[in-house]
């Protein structure tokens, strides 16, 4: 499994699963993640220079700023009515699904805002501990996943569905199995009509596919063996590696199956498209590396070196943008970057940054705190236009 390396900041209300990072019920915990941490420890103490082989060169005043012009909006930290809103999903810049708390901060609302308008989806009691997670949608109907606990603490979880234009959200199933989340695109992937999510059965070193038709039924459930994420489907992808183990590439549909070879001392992550490769330098080097190639090993890009980290677990967002975090010279603050691979280009999108997410190709994240709480949305869609 890999975890996002994320900055600080996460707003306790109503976050998304992929946000409750201790989440035990939706997790599992692989030696690669110890290594992420590790980076992102190890990139406080380094300095940048992303002009190695394949990447740009720096600057002499730094690393360029990204001229986001019309891709770059703002959504407000706090609702009319003063609740702090946490955006999980975006389905453009002008509409956005989040959390606010309840007026009596009992509940946690999940909301749709559109054009200034405010609609409420569902509404759960704080006390069943609401996780939201999984966000995607065909343009027509928006799908996810709701976590809950009961008053023993048993979990539960259903997909839920609700149309974007009007209506009221419906159950597609609460046959989910034990869902295993790993913040990613493909938590809850929508194909061909299908949802489709990963989930654990108990059976050693078995993952379990479940799919069910949008418009609801029974789950049709595949079991196959390791541990797997879904990808871009039909593809599913193993654990990251930081011991030198492969990274596998399963596709779904025809069977096939790639192998992907970790170098000696690389964490190692992949999609269909790129893998991701993060080397932590010895103690005389005092450098953290971060390349990407294809999973043939073709296409090698180094795209920076030193105080960076992936600040979102997916790989080249619409197989272009990297997505990077830095301490600042001062170490006061953490800077957002963005490594663009059609042009080689590294830039810095914000000098300040608290929480980061993408998904589908939008980029946000937050500055300030409580009543100075702003998000930042970049349409990478619209960028790479």
């Amino acid at each position: 499994m890999t975890e996002t390396v994320r900055p600080r900041g996460a707003d306790e209300q109503g976050q998304s699963a992929g946000e409750r990072r201790t989440s035990a019920r939706s997790r599992r915990v692989g030696g690669a993640v110890a290594l992420v941490a590790a980076v992102g420890a190890a990139a406080v103490m380094l300095t940048l220079d992303p002009g190695g082989p394949g990447g740009p060169a720096r600057p002499e005043n730094g690393t360029p700023e990204l001229a986001a012009g019309a891709a770059l909006s703002q959504l407000p930290g706090l609702l009319p009515d003063g609740a702090p809103y946490t955006p999980v999903y975006l389905l453009d810049p002008q509409r956005s699904v989040g959390t606010a708390p309840t007026a009596d901060e009992n509940g946690i609302r999940l909301l749709l805002l559109s054009g200034g308008q405010q609609r409420e989806l569902v509404t759960v009691p704080r006390e069943r501990a609401p996780e939201f997670a999984g966000f995607t949608t065909d343009g027509t109907t928006l799908a996810w996943l709701e976590l809950t606990s009961d008053k023993d603490g048993a979990a539960h979880t259903r997909v839920m569905a609700a149309p974007l234009a009007a209506g009221a959200p419906r159950v597609v199933t609460p046959d989910t199995g034990n869902v295993v989340l790993f913040d990613k695109q493909g938590d809850l992937s929508l194909h061909d009509g299908l949802l489709s999510w990963i989930s654990d059965i108990g059976k050693p070193d078995v993952s379990a596919v479940f799919t069910v038709p949008l418009a609801g039924g029974k789950p049709q459930r595949r079991e196959v063996p390791g541990a797997w994420s879904i990808s871009a489907w039909p593809w599913l992808v193993s654990e990251d590696t930081a011991d030198g183990t492969p990274v596998r590439l399963h596709d779904l549909g025809s069977g096939a199956e790639t192998a992907v070879p970790a170098q000696p001392g690389e964490m190692l992550s992949c999609s269909p498209a790129w893998c991701r490769a993060v080397t932590i330098g010895g103690d005389d080097a005092a450098t953290t590396t971060i390349e990407l190639r294809k999973p043939d090993g073709s296409g090698t890009v180094r795209t920076a070196v030193g105080s960076v980290a992936a600040a979102v677990t997916d790989i080249a967002l619409l197989d272009r943008y990297e997505v990077y975090s830095r301490s600042s010279a001062d170490y006061a603050a953490t800077e957002l970057l963005l490594y663009d691979l059609k042009t080689a280009k590294l830039t810095r999108v914000a000098p300040v940054s608290n929480q980061v997410v993408a998904r589908d190709g939008m980029l946000w994240w937050s500055t300030g705190d409580n009543e100075t709480l702003v998000w930042h949305v970049l349409d990478l869609r619209a960028l790479a236009l």
